[in-house]
């Protein structure tokens, strides 16, 4: 992946962990597809801006407070893999999250094309070299 690439990935993270939805869909392809873990409460495969949008606002919605932090980023070639931690407050439970992810995106055109979510690095790793295959 092109630095500039990278950087587009990094900075539309950046938007995300200051809540800045504005500027995150600057970063964003209109066919952008997001296909959530099974570890998180809203499972789904979200294509196109509109859906991109509607599951991080169930996401974030749900939560009385969320902070994120990139904690890697992989340059896997045609992909990069960004594991990230998520933590949180349910707004209805006050229960408290603490959840790592492991994202497989795509850029093309300098915005993100594909968001895929895995519970593992190594998950993440294994489906990127298929993506490239």
């Amino acid at each position: 992946m092109s630095p500039e690439d990278l950087e587009t990935v990094r900075r539309a993270y950046d938007a995300f962990a200051r809540g800045d939805l504005e500027t995150l869909t600057i970063f964003l392809a209109p066919d952008i597809e997001w296909r959530t873990t099974p570890d998180v409460p809203f499972m789904g495969n979200y294509v196109g801006l509109d859906e991109f949008l509607r599951g991080m606002d169930e996401w974030t919605g749900a939560f009385e407070e969320i902070t994120t932090r990139v904690e890697e980023m992989i340059d896997a070639g045609q992909n990069v893999i960004v594991r990230h931690r998520m933590w949180g407050r349910g707004k209805d439970s006050g229960a408290e999250v603490d959840l790592s992810i492991c994202q497989v995106v795509a850029v093309r055109d300098g915005k993100l094309t594909r968001m895929h979510d895995y519970s593992t690095r190594e998950e993440a790793l294994e489906a990127a070299a298929q993506l490239q295959g």
